[in-house]
């Protein structure tokens, strides 16, 4: 998978999104990628705003060959797989297909309220870290890619959360349900 996107099969693998919609301060986080001490090679996802991808771009720099930067995708399930570390928000669809690839992550900036949850259950279970000030992403990724163990331990607890096949257990749950249809009363209608 890493190869049909142009990366190298053995180096570890960063997975940054910035959302379909391209908000958020993803050339800042690449401008703190840099500072990366370990030899990682970062996806980094754009969106659809070219002028985010453009200034992504800029933000490389020198760097350019430590990152493959892209636009919109809809092969997210593909990149989470070829990935060790996902960095991002923790909105209810990205966190859920991360956990379902058994992607471990490195969480910022998470909205109040429903983000907030999912940060807190996921450092629970120890499928994330949180980075408070993105000033030190770049310490607290190289702390954790310096702990082989705890990343596995990470991606354990992503697997064990995750439920990748949960639709096909809807499905059968509903095709298999032995119980009478329900029927309304015209006085509960």
């Amino acid at each position: 998978m890493r190869a049909s996107y142009g990366l190298h099969a053995e180096k570890t693998t960063l997975l940054l999104s910035g959302g379909a919609l391209g908000v958020g301060p993803t050339e800042l986080i690449v401008e703190r990628l840099k500072q990366l001490r370990h030899d990682a090679q970062t996806i980094v996802i754009c969106g659809k705003s070219e002028d985010v991808k453009a200034r992504v771009t800029r933000a490389a720099g020198s760097d350019a060959a430590r990152f493959r930067i892209l636009g919109y995708t809809d092969r997210m399930h593909e990149l989470m797989h070829a990935s060790d570390l996902f960095i991002g928000k923790p909105g209810g669809l990205t966190t859920s297909e991360a956990l379902a690839c058994g992607l471990p992550m490195a969480v910022f900036s998470p909205i109040p309220g429903q983000e907030e949850r999912n940060t807190d259950h996921l450092l629970e279970e120890g499928a994330a870290i949180r980075c408070n000030e993105l000033t030190t992403l770049a310490f607290k990724i190289d702390k954790l890619l310096a702990d082989p163990a705890r990343l596995s331990a990470m991606r354990r607890a992503a697997l064990a959360m995750g439920c990748p096949h949960a639709a096909r257990t809807i499905v059968h749950t509903l095709l298999d349900d032995r119980l009478p249809p329900l029927t309304l009363t015209p006085a509960a209608r």
